[in-house]
């Protein structure tokens, strides 16, 4: 749905707009996911895309003013932002049957289909996950990356499902699990590199243009990589930054390698490629790339009733034929097998 000046959605914020109808899907036990293949399990979802303004203009969206998201119906996240009622996130979420994430629209990781189902790497196994807690309906709620934190924290929806990386910066926010895949970074380039560059270093050191996701870690690794401010561009969303390679607004993109590989893909365009995969290092630090989901502080709780069914999935490798269907593979999963939260949220600050 196209939101038209003069409608009462035309006056609402973005988040509002995001809010108004969560996306939501369905399936079974975690018993039922063991032995059967990804496209056993059902979707379920609803769709409504609207333009509406974003709260807090990042990238692109200083420039067009809007910014186009994909809902469905649900009743949103928690009332107030915190879980200091005497029932809590868990037991609410087991009560009602359902339970919010929010995700940013970034293929692999968790995006909206073109019918309206929210999916992805961190969807899918988050909904294996709140099955085997008791809760069988995942409503999703779409914003932009850099929302999600303070959207977690506002109570917008109960937990991040986005491939989000840990780090101690964003430990200091929220509450993470622990990982579920690490990844190296990579970076989309014009057809054969023409300015050489296969890490930040290098582009630090050419005159390069730089795109990145407003509110990813790219932003951080390029700035203390010796990359002018002037010279990177914040995206809203994945789709939007690949674009802007595409049309040349910038001359590299940066973002994981599934990521890279996936918008790459997704343009079909032979004048783009992407680089091999490579780890940041930061004052002698690796700044290795590991997603996790992202809960409340006051929802200890709920994370570790999460965190434990995941810990029992990585150990019988079950992460892998759930995830697959989205690029990941045994590399990628197993490189989180034997990381924790703890891990990434103590690690040297590079």
């Amino acid at each position: 749905m196209t939101i038209n000046p003069g409608t009462p959605e035309a006056n609402e914020t973005s988040e509002e707009a995001l809010l108004r109808r969560p996306l939501s899907t369905r399936l079974g036990r975690r018993s039922l996911f063991r032995g059967a293949s990804f496209a056993g399990l059902g979707l379920v979802g609803a769709a409504i895309l609207g333009c509406s303004e974003d709260d807090e203009p990042e990238g692109e969206a200083t420039e067009t003013g809007t910014a186009t998201g994909t809902t469905g119906s649900g009743d949103g996240g928690s009332d107030d932002g915190n879980s200091s009622d005497a029932e809590g996130v868990l037991a609410r979420a087991q009560e009602r049957g359902y339970i919010t994430v929010g995700f940013a629209n970034e293929a692999p990781y968790g995006f909206a289909t073109e019918t309206g189902e929210v999916t992805g790497e961190a969807p899918e196994v988050a909904k294996v996950i709140f099955a085997e807690l008791g809760i069988p309906e995942v409503q999703g709620v779409v914003t932009t990356f850099g929302s999600l934190i303070p959207g977690l924290n506002a109570g917008r929806f109960d937990v991040i499902a986005a491939g989000m990386f840990v780090n101690p910066d964003r430990c200091g926010q929220i509450l993470f699990s622990d990982p579920d895949y690490c990844i190296p970074q990579a970076f989309g380039v014009q057809a054969g590199n023409p300015l050489g560059v296969m890490n930040y270093e290098d582009v630090a050191n050419s005159d390069a243009k730089l795109g990145v996701l407003s509110g990813g870690v790219e932003e951080g690794y390029a700035l203390d990589l010796g990359v002018p401010d002037d010279r990177i561009t914040r995206f809203e969303d994945a789709p939007s930054m690949a674009e802007g390679l595409q049309a040349g607004r910038v001359d590299v993109i940066a973002a994981t390698s599934l990521s890279i590989r996936e918008q790459i893909e997704r343009l079909a365009d032979d004048a783009l490629e992407m680089t091999a995969g490579f780890t940041p290092v930061i004052d002698g630090v690796e700044q290795n790339g590991c997603g996790a989901y992202g809960f409340r502080q006051a929802d200890q709780d709920l994370r570790d009733a999460f965190n434990d069914v995941l810990v029992e999935m990585k150990g019988a490798n079950e992460i892998v034929a759930i995830t697959e269907p989205f690029g990941f593979g045994e590399t990628e999963i197993s490189a989180a097998a034997d990381v924790t939260a703890e891990d990434l949220c103590e690690a040297p600050a590079g």
